[in-house]
């Protein structure tokens, strides 16, 4: 690896920062701080109100508070599995010209004494774009299970004051 390389790397990251600041900017005039807005009113109206609703309410009126977990669990969903991959890939694709070569490299190989380059991998820089993605949803993937289980152990089914529950087991 050239050692160049780190100089180009944190002398391109203002571009690099500023682009991201650019790139949650809907109008395209410099105001970035449009998708922090946007990131707020998701968080606030579609996550944490129904999720704050559904705590609320549990025990007390299970089909509201149901439905509103659904709600904001749909929505971290949403936000996890959908927005955020297409975020960075859409990030990296409108800015590659910044990103390559200096934050991502572009390539991967071996370069021999006799000038001769072997490369490994030509497109390196989709393959990273590529293998975020894929760890980001690995990770959600085991990390959703993991909370699903957890939920389901800290609030079990109640049941109606004067309701019995049944017998587990097979025909009667």
């Amino acid at each position: 690896m050239r050692l160049s390389w780190f100089g180009e790397f944190f002398s391109t990251l203002p571009d690099a920062l500023y682009a991201l600041w650019q790139f949650g900017d809907p109008s395209g005039i410099g105001q970035g701080w449009w998708g922090l807005v946007i990131l707020l009113i998701w968080g606030v109206l579609l996550i944490t109100i129904p999720l704050l609703i559904a705590k609320r309410t549990y025990g007390e009126h299970e089909w509201v508070s149901a439905t509103m977990g659904v709600l904001g669990g749909l929505g971290i969903l949403w936000w996890v599995y959908g927005i955020l991959p297409s975020a960075w890939i859409y990030y990296l694709d409108s800015n590659r010209e910044i990103l390559e070569g200096a934050i991502i490299p572009a390539s991967a190989g071996i370069t021999f004494s006799n000038g001769y380059r072997l490369d490994i991998a030509s497109n390196l820089y989709q393959v990273i774009r590529d293998l975020v993605v894929v760890i980001e949803h690995g990770v959600a993937f085991v990390l959703t299970f993991w909370l699903a289980l957890r939920l389901q152990k800290k609030y079990p089914k109640t049941l109606v004051p004067g309701e019995v529950k049944p017998d587990a087991g097979g025909y009667k």
